[in-house]
């Protein structure tokens, strides 16, 4: 946790905004012990309500932000905004597209730190430096933190990869000991030299830093081929008037799966599908261009407790058909 306020360049003059929830690692692991160690304030929200947190960091002139693409999205759109002076904001941490990264800088956090972690490494492993170019700390994850090692290997043979090649993440160092009375679960997840199985997909580029690609079990395997969403997703953010895209695979007879997206329009935006196929043909080989793209209203999306949207319940709604406009 140390670690991670040393790569924001925390200090006991900072005030960090918490309105994350604190039983999830993000906020208890990360937040919380990232500005106590170096002193700082807490400002704590009992509950998420935008209009109250532009209000209280206005307020409180926290210098240190905390959160998720759908915080962002929600502090950015809320009428209050151009009224709060949000200035005083700096760095702090955020998760997301390059889009959503860019979306908090412009809320005022203009050293914010994309990171990469789970609760198994006590929240992150991989943290931008505050200082990087804002084009590093949109598009990567950073370098590991000390004492952390990463690897991104070949998911069926676990041979590392060469920088540039997506695979599957392995961590190795400041751990979780193992899952509590699951020896089962503790022999699947570590191998012999004791790297953490994550499940996560990215890659190392020629700087050394690690980007995040996505989940392992939300790879599409389209007629025989792999494709990561994420890197789909990140063509149809590129589209000026689209705020989310998720892509996932639905069953099909002769590819085994394809490729469909979802997205959703900017307010007061509207989005043709036809022309973000287009978008993607561009972009993309042909075999990543969705089959079908479809508009959803944000408030349709299925989210968890913590506004991540659940794409097992996405794509079980789109293959049983369900109606989106």
């Amino acid at each position: 946790m140390w670690s991670i306020g040393e790569r924001q360049h925390l200090t006991p003059a900072d005030r960090m905004w918490m309105g994350i929830s604190l039983f999830w690692s993000f906020g208890c692991a990360n937040a919380l012990l990232a500005v106590m160690t170096h002193g700082g304030a807490i400002v704590l929200q009992e509950q998420m309500e935008p209009g109250a947190a532009l209000a209280l960091i206005e307020r409180e002139r926290c210098t240190v932000y905390y959160g998720t693409p759908n915080i962002a999205q929600a502090l950015h759109e809320h009428p209050d905004r151009p009224r709060r002076d949000c200035s005083s904001l700096r760095t702090g941490a955020a998760i997301g597209s390059p889009a959503a990264m860019q979306l908090v800088m412009d809320l005022g956090a203009r050293e914010i730190c994309n990171v990469y972690g789970l609760t198994e490494c006590y929240g992150n492993c991989s943290v931008t430096d505050a200082h990087d170019p804002p084009e590093v700390r949109r598009a990567t994850v950073g370098f590991p933190l000390p004492g952390m090692q990463i690897r991104v290997v070949d998911r069926e043979t676990r041979r590392p990869l060469p920088d540039g090649e997506v695979g599957e993440i392995l961590v190795r160092g400041h751990l979780t000991p193992g899952y509590y009375r699951d020896p089962e679960r503790n022999a699947a997840s570590f191998d012999r030299a004791g790297f953490l199985l994550t499940g996560d997909l990215g890659l190392i580029g020629d700087d050394g830093r690690l980007r995040f690609r996505g989940r392992l079990k939300e790879m599409v395997k389209t007629g025989g081929i792999n494709v990561a969403p994420l890197e789909v997703e990140e063509v149809l953010l590129g589209h000026p008037a689209v705020e989310q895209a998720y892509v996932v695979g639905l069953p099909d007879p002769r590819k085994e799966e394809i490729l469909v997206a979802v997205v959703v329009p900017k307010p007061g935006r509207s989005v043709d599908a036809n022309a973000l196929r287009a978008l993607c043909r561009d972009a993309l080989a042909a075999y990543k261009v969705p089959q079908a793209i479809h508009v959803m209203a944000r408030e349709d999306l299925p989210v968890t407790g913590t506004g991540k949207v659940q794409k097992l319940r996405l794509a079980e709604q789109l293959a049983a058909g369900l109606r989106l406009s």
